[in-house]
């Protein structure tokens, strides 16, 4: 081997090793928490968005598409370019899309969050429900009319304890990714549900003739199932 060959294998060897000690380097301070992961995720908090505490029933109107995520309180945008009008009277608070604006505008731009504990009302919307930065068990009521709603726990897990779906005319409840449910109960009239990864423990549904079931085997083995009559 040339003189100048050894020296440019020589260089190179002490490029990885040099490389590989900063590496440990960083992985030990890591360990020793002198360094933390940075989410981008955890600094994008809108500085529009208003808190609602005390809110235990939400009802959602003409939103085409949209995120939600589950926190401690209720929380919407204020900016008015999205096209979102909000009321609270109470306990209640009713998010609606305004008449004559641009339905493009506000689909999948608005983030909303909903509270852990809640009661939920969708009417001829669409939303993307995920968790938010803190996980925690979800205990939610939804009630679908003409909507749809699709819970996505791919990139962080969902957890409900108690979970209730009450879907009419057309709409339809998805499940994508790991969900994870103790006590699932469902109700479907010319209504759909989807449930493919995930687990629960316990489900029962009550559907019409009509109504549109997806589930893997080990799901419907566990399943209770009771059909009533279309109306």
């Amino acid at each position: 081997m040339k003189k100048s060959n050894k020296l440019i294998m020589a260089g190179f060897l002490l490029l990885i090793f040099i490389i590989t000690a900063i590496h440990f380097t960083i992985y030990a301070r890591y360990k020793n928490g002198e360094y933390s992961i940075y989410n981008v995720e955890d600094h994008l908090v809108p500085a529009s968005m208003e808190s609602f505490p005390g809110i235990r029933f939400i009802s959602v109107r003409d939103i085409p598409g949209a995120t939600a995520k589950f926190g401690d309180i209720a929380q919407v945008e204020k900016d008015v370019e999205h096209g979102i009008q909000y009321s609270r009277n109470g306990d209640t608070l009713v998010i609606a899309g305004k008449n004559g604006v641009n339905q493009r505008v506000i689909r999948d731009r608005v983030v909303f969050t909903f509270p852990y504990n809640a009661t939920l009302f969708f009417f001829n919307s669409s939303l993307t429900l995920m968790t938010g930065s803190k996980s925690a068990e979800i205990n939610v009521e939804l009630h679908l009319q003409k909507s749809s709603a699709l819970f996505f726990g791919t990139n962080n897990p969902l957890r409900f304890g108690h979970m209730k779906v009450v879907a009419a005319d057309s709409s339809i409840a998805a499940f994508q990714g790991n969900t994870q449910i103790s006590n699932f109960e469902v109700q479907l009239s010319a209504s759909a549900i989807e449930y493919g990864e995930g687990n629960f423990d316990q489900l029962s549904i009550v559907t019409d003739s009509v109504s549109r079931i997806s589930l893997q085997t080990k799901h419907l083995l566990k399943a209770k199932i009771t059909t009533t009559a279309s109306q």
